[in-house]
């Protein structure tokens, strides 16, 4: 595929803040063909309908992503739904200029980061390390479509520590486990992160925390839309997410049937 050169994602590059109104996301995507971009940015869009709200529907999506492989938008392309976000596409980390891409998230307060995979965050366990901390610590929850897994602030710890020892193993570690392999090891990794919200691990076994009963109180207003979810992830100190997964777990605090709910 001809190079992508993603040079907007700059957080130096003037737009104001009336440009990044809406947006909830930015994606990047890396394939060697325009093929292989085709089908990873059909799966992220798709993501982003659940994740960050995008309200894409399948016909947008399409027409999106023809545009994208025709090469008849400028990327990074800005794409509009209920919630806007951007794309950038490239052939690796390097040649998607990663490094502004997850300059300009941090920079715009913007929440959700997609990615294809891991490799498109990084060539080495250093480099994907690196960039998942920056974005976690700036409160940006990372999204690895292809392996079905998130990074946030509730297993960043666990998944760093998989990234760092790799990173100091050395490079005959590396040669036998490439980031491809990491890849098939950190969706595990990440489920076996902190406990979840509300809950403590106790010689091995979850038991209910001290804030148990504020987590119950908050996730039942959410479930009957008495708040909505920033305001729930603001009383408990905890992102949105956080409360996507406590909501879809209703029956852990003893919740199950009390509604559904709807942003």
């Amino acid at each position: 595929m001809p190079q992508a050169d993603i040079t907007a994602f700059d957080t130096d590059d003037g737009d104001g803040e009336g440009d990044t109104a809406g947006e909830t996301f930015v994606a990047v995507v890396t394939g060697a063909t325009w093929s292989e971009v085709d089908d990873s940015l059909r799966q992220v869009l798709a993501a982003t309908r659940v994740i960050a709200d995008s309200g894409l529907g399948a016909a947008e999506r399409d027409k999106f992503v023809r545009r994208v492989v025709n090469q008849e938008v400028d990327i990074p392309a800005l794409v509009r739904g209920e919630n806007n976000g951007r794309v950038g596409v490239g052939r690796s980390a390097d040649n998607a200029k990663i490094a502004g891409a997850v300059g300009y998230v941090t920079s715009h307060d913007i929440p959700h980061f997609f990615v294809n995979n891991l490799v498109t965050l990084g060539e080495s366990p250093g480099e994907i390390a690196d960039r998942v901390r920056e974005l976690v610590d700036a409160g940006v929850e990372v999204h690895v479509v292809s392996q079905g897994f998130d990074i946030t602030e509730d297993n960043v710890d666990a998944v760093l520590g998989v990234l760092d020892g790799l990173d100091a193993a050395g490079l005959e570690l590396q040669r036998r486990s490439d980031v491809r392999d990491v890849q098939r090891w950190l969706p595990e990794t990440a489920q076996a992160g902190r406990p979840p919200l509300g809950y403590e691990k106790v010689d091995g076994e979850l038991v209910p925390g001290p804030n148990i009963e504020d987590v119950r109180a908050v996730i039942s207003m959410r479930l009957h839309e008495d708040i909505n979810k920033r305001q729930a992830a603001d009383r408990l100190g905890v992102s949105p997410r956080t409360i996507t997964r406590a909501e879809e777990n209703a029956d852990r605090y003893g919740l199950e049937g009390e509604g559904d709910t709807e942003e």
